[in-house]
């Protein structure tokens, strides 16, 4: 049997390896018997980003970002004084 040949059996006992070889970008034929009669393939992806991105998301070296950008930075505005100033009165017992 061929390295890039599964039989059904076979995969369904090891079948998270199986998906983890063709997350890599690897094809497999999947065969009954002997004969193939099934293929398992990479499915084709958003081609707005890099294969050598897509390659390391594949093997789980970076996490692809599920949705198109934070929001912008909006800083808190207090009311009292600042936080340096809040911890000089605190400490002034100490001098």
């Amino acid at each position: 049997m061929k390295r890039n040949t599964v039989g059904a059996r076979e995969l369904k006992a090891r079948l998270g390896s199986y998906l983890q070889r063709v997350r890599q970008g690897q094809s497999l034929v999947v065969t009954d018997r002997g004969e193939p009669v099934a293929e398992l393939r990479p499915l084709t992806s958003d081609s707005s980003l890099p294969a050598a991105v897509l390659s390391l998301a594949a093997k789980g070296g970076i996490t692809l970002p599920t949705r198109e950008s934070i929001a912008a930075f909006r800083p808190i505005h207090s009311r009292a004084g600042s936080l340096s100033s809040a911890v000089l009165e605190d400490r002034e017992d100490r001098f």
